[in-house]
C-alpha cells in the first residue's frame, strides 16, 4: 500500500518534487515543458512534466494525465505518485509505453486555480477558434449574477439572484448555461478563451511526442469537483467509437459526455479535442475523464464564484486583502482537493483500478 501522506502534497512546489523523485526512482525518463508565461506564488517557475517509460517502438501507449485544471491535480498528482512509488509501472507488458503528464496547467496548480494565467478553462479552449466558437447566450444573461463586482462582499445576495433564475428557467438549462464554456467574458467563470493557450499548445506536442507509431493510445485524465464525495464517474470522451472502446475497457459504466449522460454538461473544447487530433493515422484512441467526487455542486460553484472574484476584482496578494484571499483559498481546497485521508485512500484505489484496467487491456 502506498504512503498517501507522503504522495499527496499541499503546494505545486512539493509536488513537483515529489513526482520528479518517484518518476526517477520507477525508471521513468523525465522532459520539461516550461510555461514562460507566469510564474508561481513564489516566483518558482511553473513546469509541465511528462515522465515516460517503455520501448520507443510500443505498439500501445497509456497517458494518465494531472493538473488540467490546475488545483485538481493535487488529487491527480497524489495518484501519480502513489502509483509509481507502490510498483504500479515497474513491470509493463512488452508492447506498452506509459506516459505520466504531471501539472498540464502548472499555473492553477501553483496558485490553487482551477483555471490558467490568463483565466481560461482548459477544457473549454482546445478547439478550433478559426472556425467559429460556441454561442452561449444563456451565460450571457447570468454573467451579472454569477460574477458581479461585489460577489466576495454581499455573496448571499447575489446566490439569492441565481436561485430565482434557477427557479424561472430550471437546473438542468442553468448547468448547461453555466458550465459548457463561453467566450466573451474573459472575467467570467468557464471562459474558453481566443486562442490555443500555453497548457494547450503544449498538450498536442506532448501527445505527438508520446504516440510516436503506436497503433493504440489510451488517456486518462484525473479530475475532481463533480460527483459524490468520493465516487468515481468513468466520462468517456470522443465519439461513440470511441465511447465503447472505453466500455470494453473500464467497463459498462462508463458515461458518454457529448450524449448528455454524465454528471458533466457537456462541453466544447476539452483536451481529447488535440489528443484525437494528433494521433498517428491509422491509430485508434480511446480517452476518458476519472472524475472523483468532493462536495456539492452549490459548493463548488461558490467556491469558483470567489476564486473568480478574488482575481478579477482584487489583488489577492494586497495587504488588506490577505485575510480575505486565505478564506477564499480554504474555500477552493475544499472543493476541489478535500483534506480528507478517507478520501484519499478511496481516490487512490480507484484511480488505481482504473490504471490497472487501462494497462492490461489489449
Amino acid at each position: 500500500m502506498a504512503d498517501l501522506d507522503a504522495a499527496f502534497s499541499s503546494s505545486y512546489r512539493q509536488a513537483r518534487e515529489r513526482f520528479r523523485a518517484a518518476a526517477t526512482q520507477a525508471g521513468f525518463t523525465l522532459t520539461e515543458y516550461v510555461n514562460d508565461r507566469a510564474t508561481g506564488p513564489e516566483g518558482e517557475v511553473l513546469v509541465t512534466d511528462v515522465a515516460v517509460k517503455g520501448p520507443a517502438d510500443a505498439d500501445r501507449v497509456v497517458i494518465l494525465s494531472s493538473g488540467t485544471h490546475g488545483i485538481e491535480g493535487y488529487c491527480g498528482s497524489g495518484c501519480q505518485v502513489a502509483l509509481l512509488s507502490a510498483g504500479e509501472f515497474d513491470v509493463l507488458p512488452s508492447n506498452v509505453r506509459v506516459v505520466l503528464v504531471h501539472a498540464l496547467n502548472p499555473y492553477g496548480f501553483a496558485h490553487k486555480r482551477r483555471v490558467n494565467e490568463d483565466n481560461i478553462d482548459l477544457n473549454r479552449n482546445c478547439l478550433d477558434f478559426a472556425a467559429g466558437v460556441p454561442t452561449n447566450t444563456d451565460y450571457e444573461d447570468l454573467h451579472p449574477v454569477l460574477a458581479p463586482e461585489d460577489y466576495g462582499l454581499r455573496p448571499a445576495h447575489w446566490d439569492a439572484q441565481v436561485g430565482e433564475w434557477i427557479k424561472a428557467r430550471g437546473f438542468p438549462a442553468f448547468q448547461a448555461a453555466v458550465s459548457s464554456g463561453q467566450y466573451t467574458r474573459p472575467d467570467g467563470l468557464f471562459y474558453g478563451g481566443s486562442a490555443p493557450s500555453w497548457s494547450a499548445r503544449t498538450f498536442r506536442q506532448i501527445v505527438r511526442e508520446a504516440a510516436g507509431s503506436a497503433r493504440d493510445i489510451l488517456l486518462m485524465d484525473i479530475h475532481t469537483g463533480l460527483g459524490a464525495f468520493g465516487e468515481l464517474e468513468k466520462i468517456g470522451l470522443g465519439n461513440q467509437v470511441a465511447i465503447e472502446r472505453a466500455r470494453r475497457i473500464w467497463g459498462s459504466d462508463v458515461t458518454n459526455l457529448a450524449g448528455g449522460e454524465s454528471n458533466s454538461a457537456p462541453v466544447s473544447g476539452d483536451i481529447s479535442v488535440p489528443f484525437f487530433e494528433e494521433l498517428p493515422a491509422g491509430a485508434q484512441g480511446t480517452a476518458i475523464a476519472l472524475e472523483f467526487g468532493t462536495v456539492d455542486g452549490v459548493a463548488v460553484l461558490k467556491a469558483l464564484r470567489l476564486d473568480n472574484w478574488l482575481y478579477t476584482q482584487v489583488d489577492p496578494n494586497a495587504k488588506q486583502d490577505l485575510q480575505k484571499a486565505a478564506e477564499i483559498k480554504a474555500t477552493i481546497e475544499a472543493a476541489f482537493h478535500p483534506d480528507d485521508d478517507r478520501w484519499r485512500v478511496r481516490v487512490h484505489e480507484l484511480a488505481r483500478d482504473a490504471v490497472r484496467q487501462g494497462l492490461s487491456a489489449s
